[in-house]
C-alpha cells in the first residue's frame, strides 16, 4: 500500500483541485507533510494529511487496480496458517476458503496505509456500490457461501473472517458442512436379509417382501434407496455375490514381473474352447479343452495341448512342449485343478528340478496373466469361426449354424461350418505366433524401428532382449526331455509281459523278473511301446505292444486250407448240378487278362507300360510306422550304402536324418545290450 503521492497523481480527486499547481498551493497553505521523490524533483505528500474524501478515492482506486497477491512462502507462514491443515476438506469448502482469504489479504494490504477499520469500511462501501475489482467481485458470492439473495459484504462478516484467520489460519476460513448420517437404522438388518441374497433381487422386490413381513413402522422405499446409496459397493453386494466374485470390488496387490527372467516362472491353465471342432476320433462336433503354458517374465506362449477334457495327459503334453521350446523352469505356478494337482505332474516337475506352486482356491484374480492370455489367444480364435458358441454369439445365428451344420453332417458326413481338427490345429499355430509377435501392455516400451514411435515389446522381442543381455536358456537334450516327461507307473511282470492301459507289452529281458514289480514309463502320444526300468531306475529296454504275438497258424497253411476248402465247395456244387440235370457241367474261371486277343504290337506296348508302372511302384519309398521296422529299414539302407549301391533321393534323405530321432538311439542301445551278453558267451 502506497503512503506518498505527487500533486500530479492527486489532481482531480474528490476534495482536491483539478490541477497540480493548485494542489501545491493548497499544500503550502495548509502545511501538508511532504518530501522530494527519489530520482525526481517532484514533491510527494503523505496519505495521512489528505482530505477524507481524497483518502477514500485513493483506497477505491488502489483496490480496483491491485493484482491478486501470491501466497506467502513456507518460511513466511505461521504454523496456524499452514495450508496442509485445509487439505482434508472438500473441494467446495476449499473454494470458499480461498475466496475469503482474498478479502483477508486485501484488508492486510490496505492496513499498511490506513487503519484496519478504514480498510474494512472501504471494502464494504465498494461492494455496496458494485465498484470492486473483477477479481474480488467474482469472489463475493463464493465467500458468503449462502443461498440467500443478499450476498454482499458487511463489516461484521469481514471482521469475523479476519479474526478466524488470525486464530486458526486458513482452516478457520473453511465453512462448516453437515456430515452424512452414516448410522444404521433399526430396520436395515431386516431389509438386508431380503436384499442380500444370491438371487440378486431388485430393490422393489426385496422391499415388497420385507413390507409383507414387517409388523411395525416401516420406511419408505425412498429411505431404503438413500440408505443403500450410502453403503460402499462391497458392503452392499455382500451376500448377493460369492466371495470369489466379491473380490472384483476389493483392493488388490498388483504383481510386478519386471525383475523376472525367462524361465523363472511358468504358469499354465486349461480353457474350454468356445467353438465347435470336428473330433478326429469320432467325427462328431465337440469343444476341445486347451492347455497353455506361458512364461511369466516375457508373456511368451511356449507350449500347448489339445484334449477332450482337462487331464494329466494334456498338462504333461503342454509342459513337454514348453520345455522343448523354452528350456527348463524354476517355478511352475498352476491352480488346483484335477489336471495339475496330482502326483504324476508333481513327480515330473520334481524330476525336472522345478518347484510346483498352487494358487489359493477361488482366487483366479491372482492368476490374471494366464486368464488374460486365454482372451487374447483362444477367445479371439474362437470368434473367427462360424461355429463360435460363446456368450457374445447372437442366439438366433448360433441356432441356425447348429441346425444347418447337423443336417450337413447327417447328409454328407462333413460341413464347412465346423472346422476339421487339422484346420483347427493350423489356426492354433497361427494364433500363438500372432500373439507372441503382438505388442503386450505388460512389457516394457521400446521405440519401433519402422515408425519411430514408442510401443510395448512383444513376447518374442522380450525373449530376444533377454538373450541379447546375456541370459541363456537351460536346454536339455531331446532324448532326456522325452524320458523325463514320461509319466511312470509300477506294474508287475508275468513271463516277460506287462499289462498296462488294457494292452500287453512284451520285453524279452523281463524273463528274469517274473513276478516282480518294475517301473513302466509311457508316452502320452505313442501307445506302441513303453519303457521299462527296475525299481532302482536302471533301464531294461522298450517293451513293444503285442511284441510276442504271432499268427495262431502259419499264414501259408491257412491259405492252403482256404484253397482246398474252395475247391471242395466247387466240386460238391458241380456234382449236385450234374445229379440234378443229368448233364456234364464244366466250371470256367473268368479272366480279365485279354492279352490273348491283343495284337503283337499292342501286347508289347502293354508290357512296356506294366514295366514302367512296376518301376514307379518300386521307386515309391515309404517309412513304416513301427519303430522296430523303421530301425530295420535303416539297417538295410545302411548295408546297401556300405556295399556301394546307390540310394534314391528319398531313401538317402531319410537315411541321413533318422539317426537324430530319439527312437534310433534307444533301439540301438537296446541292441547293444543284447549283443554284449552274446559276445561274452562266445
Amino acid at each position: 500500500m502506497r503512503k506518498w503521492f505527487t500533486a500530479q497523481e492527486l489532481a482531480g480527486l474528490p476534495g482536491l483541485p483539478t490541477t497540480d499547481r493548485n494542489i501545491r498551493q493548497m499544500a503550502d497553505r495548509e502545511g501538508w507533510e511532504g518530501q522530494r521523490r527519489l530520482g525526481s524533483k517532484a514533491i510527494e505528500y503523505s496519505f495521512a494529511v489528505l482530505p477524507p474524501d481524497t483518502q477514500a478515492a485513493l483506497l477505491a482506486r488502489l483496490v480496483n487496480q491491485a493484482e491478486p497477491q501470491p501466497e506467502p512462502s513456507a518460511e513466511q507462514k505461521t504454523p496456524q496458517r499452514d495450508a496442509l491443515s485445509a487439505s482434508r476438506f472438500s473441494e467446495s469448502q476449499r473454494s470458499v476458503m480461498q475466496a475469503r482469504l482474498a478479502f483477508v489479504r486485501e484488508i492486510e494490504r490496505m492496513s499498511a496505509a490506513v487503519t484496519q477499520q478504514r480498510a474494512i469500511m472501504t471494502l464494504v462501501g465498494l461492494a455496496r456500490d458494485n465498484q470492486l475489482s473483477p477479481y474480488l467481485a467474482d469472489r463475493v458470492v463464493r465467500a458468503n457461501d449462502r443461498k440467500t439473495a443478499d450476498r454482499s459484504l458487511s463489516e461484521r462478516t469481514l471482521k469475523r473472517w479476519l479474526s478466524d484467520y488470525r486464530r486458526e489460519g486458513e482452516a478457520g476460513l473453511v465453512p462448516g458442512r453437515s456430515k452424512a448420517d452414516m448410522s444404521v437404522p433399526d430396520w436395515a438388518p431386516d431389509f438386508l436379509r431380503h436384499y442380500q441374497r444370491p438371487t440378486k433381487p431388485s430393490v422393489e422386490a426385496a422391499y415388497a417382501e420385507y413390507s409383507a413381513k414387517c409388523t411395525g413402522d416401516r420406511p419408505s422405499i425412498h429411505q431404503v434407496r438413500r440408505f443403500l446409496n450410502k453403503l460402499s459397493p462391497e458392503a452392499r453386494e455382500r451376500g448377493r455375490r460369492s466371495p470369489q466374485e466379491l473380490k472384483a470390488l476389493q483392493p488388490f496387490k498388483r504383481r510386478d514381473t519386471r525383475n523376472l527372467l525367462p524361465g523363472d516362472v511358468y504358469t499354465a491353465d486349461g480353457h474350454k474352447f468356445d467353438a465347435e471342432v470336428l473330433n478326429p476320433r469320432t467325427g462328431k462336433p465337440y469343444r476341445p479343452e486347451t492347455t497353455t503354458v506361458l512364461d511369466v517374465g516375457t508373456r511368451r506362449a511356449l507350449g500347448y495341448s489339445i484334449g477332450e477334457a482337462e487331464s494329466t495327459v494334456g498338462v504333461l503334453d503342454a509342459l513337454r512342449d514348453a520345455v522343448k521350446r523354452g528350456g527348463m523352469f524354476a517355478v511352475f505356478y498352476v491352480d488346483n485343478g484335477s489336471g495339475f494337482a496330482n502326483d504324476t505332474v508333481r513327480e515330473v516337475v520334481d524330476r525336472l528340478g522345478g518347484t510346483m506352486t498352487h494358487a489359493l482356491p477361488y482366487n483366479s484374480q491372482a492368476r490374471g496373466l494366464i486368464e488374460r492370455a486365454h482372451q487374447s489367444i483362444w477367445v479371439t480364435a474362437a470368434k473367427k469361426l462360424p461355429s463360435y458358441i460363446g456368450a457374445a454369439m447372437d442366439k438366433h445365428a448360433g441356432t441356425a449354424v447348429h441346425r444347418i451344420s447337423r443336417k450337413q453332417l447327417r447328409d454328407t458326413g462333413s460341413t464347412p461350418l465346423i472346422p476339421t481338427f487339422a484346420e483347427f490345429i493350423a489356426g492354433v499355430e497361427y494364433e500363438l505366433e500372432a500373439y507372441n509377435n503382438r505388442p503386450h501392455r505388460g512389457l516394457a516400451k521400446v521405440r519401433d524401428p519402422q515408425t519411430g514411435a514408442l510401443r510395448h515389446m512383444s513376447p518374442n522381442e522380450a525373449w530376444q532382449a533377454a538373450l541379447d543381455s546375456g541370459w541363456e536358456p537351460m536346454l536339455a537334450p531331446a532324448e532326456l526331455v522325452e524320458d523325463l516327461m514320461r509319466p511312470q507307473v509300477i506294474r508287475p511282470t508275468r513271463r516277460g509281459e506287462i499289462a498296462w492301459a488294457g494292452q500287453r507289452y512284451f520285453l524279452n529281458s523281463l524273463r528274469d523278473f517274473h513276478g516282480e514289480e518294475v517301473r513302466v514309463a509311457y508316452d502320452v502320444r505313442d501307445a506302441s511301446r513303453v519303457w521299462v526300468r527296475t525299481l532302482e531306475g536302471h533301464l531294461l529296454g522298450e517293451a513293444l505292444l503285442d511284441g510276442n504275438a504271432s499268427d495262431y497258424m502259419p499264414r501259408s497253411m491257412i491259405e492252403q486250407a482256404q484253397e482246398r476248402r474252395e475247391l471242395g465247395q466247387m466240386k460238391r456244387a458241380i456234382d449236385k448240378l450234374e445229379t440234378t440235370t443229368g448233364k456234364r457241367v464244366e466250371l470256367l474261371a473268368p479272366t480279365s487278362a485279354p492279352s490273348a486277343n491283343l495284337e503283337p504290337a499292342q501286347l508289347a506296348s502293354a508290357q512296356r507300360y506294366a514295366a514302367l508302372a512296376l518301376d514307379a511302384q518300386a521307386a515309391a519309398f515309404t517309412v513304416p510306422g513301427d519303430p522296430m521296422a523303421r530301425y530295420d529299414l535303416w539297417q538295410q539302407l545302411n548295408a546297401r550304402l556300405l556295399a556301394g549301391e546307390t540310394l534314391t533321393d528319398d531313401e538317402a534323405r531319410w537315411h541321413e536324418r533318422y539317426p537324430a530321432h530319439p527312437d534310433f538311439a534307444s533301439i540301438q542301445r537296446m541292441y547293444d545290450q543284447f549283443a554284449e551278453p552274446a559276445t561274452a558267451r562266445a
